[in-house]
């Protein structure tokens, strides 16, 4: 309920900022994204290209690019191409753009989260007020957030039910002592790789397992190559939906509002898809024969009293202020 009142209310403001409006500027823009072109961020790229094009009467064309291809597949190049500009927009993983600000990294800390309505609220509120803030300090204006999901863990090896199952077991990780810290704590090996390499990776053993949403897992087909699934939703990933901050700044005021209209309303349906194809996704995965562990509450625990040490760590890392602000306790 809060949340859609909170998206009622932003959304009534800005399109009483645009009423009066006249003929919008003509721009061409390009903008890019992480993931593949059928998963929900990218899905998100063309419905916000569609809808700015509509409402601006085709004066804003927006060409959408997936899966990092005007960055070369490097995710850390693709954040740096937004910050020059080479790129325009883009929805971008924030443990993506915690390149520019290692706090963002504070939004996925294991377990911080325990439903995508907690999640949302506080990206609605105190918790994307500052990751706005640190990101258009470093020259990057975002106007919203879209769940990449939480994060499940598959693998080729074994099955995953206790901390002992993940040691010497071979993961790609994103990259980020969030993630890379984490999984060393119960003896893996994580390994840094881009997400353009993966089901490459997957495929060919050079790593035993991965760990991303459902939503990625299937639209990338990461399960035909994986024999577990171990669903304990560890940890909480977004997109964020921003703009060059330089480019942004120079669009005309009612451009700026209708972008931000647009983002609001293609925010809320892209969080709304997370939430209501989660367990078609999971199924499709159960379908194809790949086993999904559901953890028992005392076995989640078992993983969770191993993380004292490291729960300090990163609270310290990151900062009370970012800790605070995303609601970590």
């Amino acid at each position: 309920m809060l949340r859609k009142l909170l998206y009622s209310v932003m959304i009534l403001a800005l399109a009483a900022a645009s009423i009066g409006a006249g003929e919008y500027q003509k721009l061409s823009l390009r903008m890019s994204t992480t993931v593949g072109e059928a998963s929900n961020a990218a899905v998100m790229c063309r419905l916000f290209a569609e809808k700015v094009a509509e409402a601006s009467g085709g004066n804003i064309r927006i060409r959408t690019f997936p899966s990092d291809q005007l960055s070369g597949g490097s995710m850390p190049k693709g954040v740096e191409m937004i910050q020059r500009g080479s790129i325009d927009c883009a929805f971008q993983p924030v443990d993506v753009m915690a390149v520019v600000d290692q706090s963002l990294l504070a939004l996925s800390i294991p377990w911080a989260y325990n439903s995508y309505q907690e999640a949302e609220e506080n990206l609605l509120g105190a918790g994307g007020d500052y990751i706005k803030q640190q990101l258009a300090a470093k020259g990057i204006e975002c106007l919203g957030f879209i769940h990449n999901g939480f994060r499940q863990l598959t693998n080729n090896r074994n099955e995953v039910r206790k901390p002992d199952d993940l040691r010497g077991m071979k993961l790609r990780v994103p990259g980020g002592d969030v993630f890379v810290n984490f999984f060393r704590v119960f003896g893996a090996d994580p390994i840094a790789m881009s997400f353009s390499e993966l089901f490459t990776a997957l495929q060919q053993g050079t790593v035993d397992g991965q760990e991303n949403g459902f939503d990625l897992v299937t639209a990338n087909k990461f399960f035909e190559v994986q024999r577990y699934i171990t669903a304990w939703n560890y940890s909480y990933g977004s997109f964020a939906l921003v703009f060059n901050k330089e480019t942004f700044d120079k669009f005309e005021e009612q451009t700026k509002d209708l972008f931000r209209r647009i983002a609001l309303e293609v925010c809320r349906i892209g969080n709304q898809n997370v939430v209501d194809q989660e367990a078609d996704k999971r199924k499709i995965c159960e379908d194809f024969g790949v086993r999904v562990i559901d953890l028992t509450p005392d076995e989640l625990q078992a993983f969770k009293s191993m993380l004292g040490d490291y729960y300090a760590t990163m609270k310290a890392r990151y900062g009370e202020e970012a800790c605070t602000a995303l609601g970590i306790k």
